[in-house]
């Protein structure tokens, strides 16, 4: 078994234990014994752990559509699904959106996180103390305001990598003729669009690099697509649930890609928990397929595809420069000028997460466009990492904008930003 599957089956078991814990508060004092039974049961999973590794910490993030353990994206069954939300929103009703335990753990420090959790649980009021003895209570937000940002670039990064991993079960239950459900990409996609308006700059560096992982080339592709594709329709204007129904569409997508247009609805009809977005979803990947032979079809699967031709030259293995990749969408066939007219103007002439040259300080990452959306800014490359970000005024138009960012740096907290 792997590492990462180990942690994830860890993860569930303790999750389980957690929830069982804090419900068994909403009807007891916690000094009853149901509730000391639920706290011996947790402590010996958190201890199984700390056992084995006394140095380390366990984090677990609750976020309203996601719940990740040391940064791992946890794969929550349907049927756990409601339990599961439960105790995110009872915590988070409090303030609490991740929890860290630590080898100090006791049974006297969970009796009296226990103790200040009933407290808020039945006063409405937010968590006052934060550390019990071996636990920490910790708000966790992903707005893009004051101090939280940090925690929203934390989370999309977590959210690419959560993609990642469910594309490879998706793809492993299909083709041992399984129907998957679907529950888990509704979730990750909500999430993705909320995410969107606010943490853009960090989605477009994420899947504008350079793929590292060869093997794991074919899924990438799909999680910078079905990333790119909400960003681009979003900042175009088009609805949530058109957001929604175009990055389902472009994860199922690894399903269906090559099937003929007239079977793509019967594909994907035993994918019930699509819900009522199904429809939406099911006509965009009929309409993918359609484009793909060079027919007519709407605008909305034009876009994905040509998403879909933007992310496959960006990852070529040389990467390609922006008059490269501009000339490519510009040969593609079966699309709109609109279309190809939103895709160039969200890309721009200076791409957030390409490479360029400055007169004044050589080779930088082009980073975002500042707190006012209008000041290109970059960071400066050096061999061990990258310089503050700083703006951007002397580009130097002669050497070629290429698409060989990063992703390996740090948020940081920046006063400009404020």
């Amino acid at each position: 078994m792997s590492r990462k599957l180990a942690l994830q089956q860890y993860g569930n078991r303790l999750v389980n234990d957690l929830q069982v814990y804090l419900r068994s508060l909403h009807t007891h004092q916690a000094n009853n014994q149901i509730v000391s039974r639920a706290r011996d049961a947790l402590l010996d999973t958190l201890r199984e752990h700390f056992e084995k590794e006394p140095q380390s910490t366990i984090q677990v993030q609750l976020l309203p559509e996601e719940t990740f353990i040391n940064n791992t994206l946890l794969p929550i069954a349907m049927q756990d699904f409601a339990r599961i939300k439960e105790l995110t929103e009872r915590l988070r009703g409090m303030g609490v959106g991740e929890l860290v335990f630590n080898a100090s753990l006791t049974k006297e420090g969970l009796s009296m996180f226990a103790k200040a959790v009933y407290d808020c649980m039945h006063s409405r009021q937010q968590l006052e103390e934060r550390s019990f003895t071996g636990i920490q209570a910790l708000e966790l937000e992903y707005s893009s305001s004051g101090s939280s940002e940090r925690d929203a670039h934390q989370v999309v990064v977590w959210l690419f990598a959560g993609l990642l991993d469910g594309l490879d079960g998706l793809k492993d239950l299909v083709e041992d003729d399984h129907v998957p459900t679907m529950v888990p990409f509704m979730r990750h996609t909500r999430l993705l669009v909320d995410l969107t308006a606010e943490r853009g700059v960090v989605m477009r560096h994420l899947c504008l690099a350079p793929v590292e992982d060869v093997e794991k080339s074919d899924v990438h592709r799909v999680a910078a697509r079905t990333f790119l594709v909400v960003q681009v329709a979003y900042a175009n204007g088009l609805d949530r649930a058109t957001l929604m129904a175009l990055g389902l569409a472009s994860i199922l997508d690894l399903v269906t890609n090559g099937t003929e247009p007239d079977e793509v609805l019967s594909k994907v009809v035993p994918y019930s928990t699509l819900s009522d977005l199904a429809p939406k979803v099911m006509m965009l990947l009929r309409d993918l397929e359609l484009v793909r032979r060079g027919k007519h079809a709407s605008r909305k699967a034009q876009l994905l595809y040509l998403v879909d031709e933007l992310v496959s030259v960006i990852h070529r293995a040389t990467p390609p420069s922006l008059d490269d990749v501009q000339s490519h969408l510009n040969a593609v066939s079966g699309v709109e000028s609109v279309v190809l007219e939103s895709v160039l103007g969200w890309l721009g002439d200076t791409p957030v997460g390409a490479v360029a040259h400055s007169h004044s300080k050589g080779r930088v990452l082009l980073f975002d466009h500042g707190k006012d959306g209008e000041t290109l800014r970059c960071r400066e490359i050096y061999d061990d990492g990258l310089g503050a970000p700083q703006p951007l005024l002397d580009v130097d138009e002669s050497k070629p904008i290429v698409f060989e960012g990063r992703v390996d740096f740090p948020f940081e907290e920046d006063d400009d930003w404020e």
